[in-house]
């Protein structure tokens, strides 16, 4: 039995943050139908694409019956209608007023269903000046503050190389709309209207940082690889890579210039402390970055692990895939694919002892399966699905 067994998912999100929401949802049992307008999802045609798919597409969308619908359209509307109140979640990521012409606002959606969890993703909130305002990860990166912090100190800045404010927002919405069906369950509430941002978990990310500025008055600078308020705790290069190898606290200090042969730095009363590292950190990271680049970074690693240091290899994404531990924690799965292969994507993030996940088939095709769906849950007819599709309504 999985966790969701028994619940609908009414998916009518894009991009990545809402339709990853949907995949965690399905991998967990929840019948997740995936609605797109005619036109499909932006994120289909976005690069690289891949025996004419994208990955973006690919990556949060497996688990999922997959049908058109304009919600432009009369027929439309009437279909959306019948699918709402059969569903027990509904999931979007419309702009207020996209919401609200479309028909699926909260309160539209609650006159249909009223016990409905419905679960509305934006970039930045649903109030306030910017609450119409257009919204993806790489915009909130920048508008949060974390571009600003990230990159060398002597450069601009940088954007993290994956979305994670768009994935962590879909983790927010799934954490909510588990919590929502929770206590519909256990008769603690009816239907909820969740509401999660980018913004809201960009802000929620920034964590120590906050308390550091509002407390502290602290703006933190772009420190490369490393950060402002431990030393050393960054990459170094090596003779064929980077490490990455940190000291956490005095004691991690020592044994990291044991393990490295640094006797001269141990001893030195300027770098004894925490404090004093990070006022001296102009001496300490040149001393430490010459002794790195003498070996290779397995060995490094292999010396680090040896003497209970922070540290780890700085890979790139072949290398991590490669690794043993991935495979451990099925963190790469191969899902099947309609021509009998299959297509190697992320795994489930999250493990539950009695309810695990069960990962399902690839993610459909464009339209794949919206005859099914309007005959099976809503008993339409041939002729009223040809006449459907006639009217552009599918």
């Amino acid at each position: 039995m999985t966790a969701f067994a028994g619940i609908r998912v009414l998916d009518l999100s894009r991009v990545l943050a809402g339709p990853f929401c949907g995949q965690m949802l399905a991998d967990f049992g929840a019948d997740v139908i995936k609605v797109e307008d005619v036109g499909g999802d932006e994120n289909r045609k976005w690069a690289p694409v891949i025996d004419g798919q994208s990955a973006n597409f690919l990556s949060v969308n497996r688990g999922k019956r997959g049908m058109t619908l304009n919600l432009k359209s009369e027929s439309g509307q009437e279909v959306l209608a019948d699918l709402v109140r059969k569903a027990d979640v509904v999931i979007d990521s419309f702009l207020p007023g996209v919401a609200r012409r479309l028909g699926v606002d909260d309160a539209r959606l609650r006159a249909l269903r009223p016990d409905l969890v419905h679960a509305t993703i934006s970039g930045y909130g649903h109030e306030g000046p910017l609450a119409a305002k257009p919204g993806y990860d790489l915009m909130l990166q920048a508008f949060s503050g974390m571009m600003a912090m990230t990159g060398e100190r002597d450069g601009g800045p940088i954007r993290a190389g994956a979305s994670f404010i768009d994935m962590a927002t879909g983790l927010l919405a799934f954490s909510g709309i588990a919590s929502a069906l929770y206590a519909r369950q256990a008769g603690r509430a009816g239907g909820q209207h969740i509401q999660v941002s980018l913004l809201e978990t960009a802000i929620a990310l920034l964590g120590y940082h906050v308390p550091a500025y509002t407390m502290g008055g602290k703006v933190p600078p772009r420190d490369g690889s490393g950060v402002w308020h431990i030393v050393p705790y960054q990459a170094f290069a090596t003779r064929d890579g980077h490490v990455l190898a940190g000291a956490t606290n005095d004691a991690a200090w020592q044994r990291l210039c044991a393990a490295i042969g640094a006797t001269a730095l141990a001893a030195d009363p300027a770098f004894a402390t925490s404090a004093l590292r990070i006022e001296n950190r102009d001496r300490v990271i040149p001393a430490l970055a010459a002794i790195f680049a003498t070996r290779s970074t397995a060995d490094w690693v292999e010396a680090l692990d040896a003497a209970n240091v922070p540290c780890a290899p700085v890979n790139d994404i072949s290398q991590t895939l490669a690794h043993p531990q991935i495979a451990a924690m099925k963190m790469v799965l191969d899902v099947a694919r309609r021509d009998g292969g299959s297509m190697p994507l992320v795994g489930v993030p999250l493990n539950l002892s009695a309810t695990p996940a069960v990962p399902g088939a690839a993610p459909p095709l464009l339209g794949e399966h919206t005859d099914a769906i309007l005959r099976g849950e809503l008993g339409l007819d041939e002729a009223r699905i040809a006449a459907l599709r006639e009217e552009g309504a599918i």
